[in-house]
């Protein structure tokens, strides 16, 4: 599964969720963070907002939604709209990328140009089950291509009893002082069905950077993944966040360092959500589709997240 099919995936994923958001369906949106986040418009005039979550919580967090909110320099909104991020059963301290593209004259007043970017979560609902804990990444290592993409690659190895199925990796890419600057998913892994000891190949690229054409502050540095399988679910205690953060070119894991902010909760935009998933929605998808992931970018910025007023 690619890009778009992915994208198409998650749409249709907001726009179930939004048709069934009450308020009292929330809970506990006060143990998700929103850590660091980028912004940029590449070639195709599609204006990118890319970041990253963590649950500081105790509990399993079932999937997180969140309302990005653009400003011009002047404090005129720009845009708002709702991002799933890439996960589903987010574990205690556990953490995962979020990643919104939209056709830059969805900007209400673009001359005016980008001053913030806030954030609101509006669904991070907990819940008793969690995926099957007995994946692991072996051997992962990096390259970057001759027209600039940054691919992370390597294998899952089921290390426990049971078969996995419908499995994927997520990788989130950041910079050198660990802000995140990119983010990618592979397809589903070949085979499909991932029995006791086996192994399968993934490759994860970063979304819309070329590597060849950014400033030193925007290059890849370092990269963590995220395990994903459909199946099995199981119920009870969940087991603790395994942590996967890669340097560049190299296939030894080191333990990434946070620089966290909380995100208020606010509940004010979620008959919103249900507005701008269903009317927006299909047009913002149908124009992500002629997007290339090879592509170079034409401006990039990048900010630390702010604490949500």
């Amino acid at each position: 599964m690619g890009k778009r099919a992915f994208h198409l995936l998650v749409l249709l994923a907001l726009l179930s969720l939004s048709l069934n958001l009450v308020p009292c369906g929330l809970s506990q949106p006060e143990n998700v963070r929103v850590l660091s986040y980028d912004w940029y418009v590449d070639r195709y005039d599609f204006f990118v907002v890319v970041g990253e979550v963590q649950n500081v919580g105790s509990s399993v967090i079932d999937s997180v939604i969140l309302i990005v909110e653009v400003y011009a320099p002047d404090g005129t909104l720009q845009l708002r709209l709702p991002v799933q991020a890439f996960v589903k059963y987010l574990l205690p301290q556990q953490k995962a990328p979020f990643y919104m593209d939209v056709i830059s004259s969805s900007l209400q007043s673009r001359e005016l140009g980008i001053g913030n970017i806030d954030f609101t979560i509006v669904q991070a609902n907990v819940t008793d089950s969690y995926q099957y804990p007995n994946l692991e990444v072996k051997d992962a290592s990096s390259i970057v291509t001759a027209e600039g993409v940054y691919w992370a690659s390597g294998k899952v190895q089921n290390t426990g009893n049971r078969t996995a199925r419908d499995i994927q990796v997520i990788g989130t890419f950041y910079n050198a002082s660990g802000s995140v600057v990119a983010a990618g998913y592979s397809d589903i892994l070949s085979p499909a069905s991932l029995g006791p000891s086996g192994t399968a190949s993934f490759k994860v690229g970063a979304f819309d950077t070329n590597q060849t054409e950014l400033p030193s502050y925007h290059k890849i540095s370092s990269y963590s993944l995220l395990i994903q399988a459909k199946e099995p679910v199981l119920t009870g205690t969940p087991p603790s966040s395994p942590s996967y953060l890669y340097p560049t070119n190299s296939s030894s894991p080191s333990n990434p360092s946070d620089s966290n902010q909380l995100i208020s909760f606010s509940p004010r935009f979620l008959y919103f959500v249900v507005f701008v998933a269903v009317i927006l929605g299909i047009t913002a998808t149908a124009l992500v589709l002629r997007k290339r992931m090879s592509e170079p970018v034409y401006s990039r910025k990048s900010k630390s997240s702010r604490k949500k007023k």
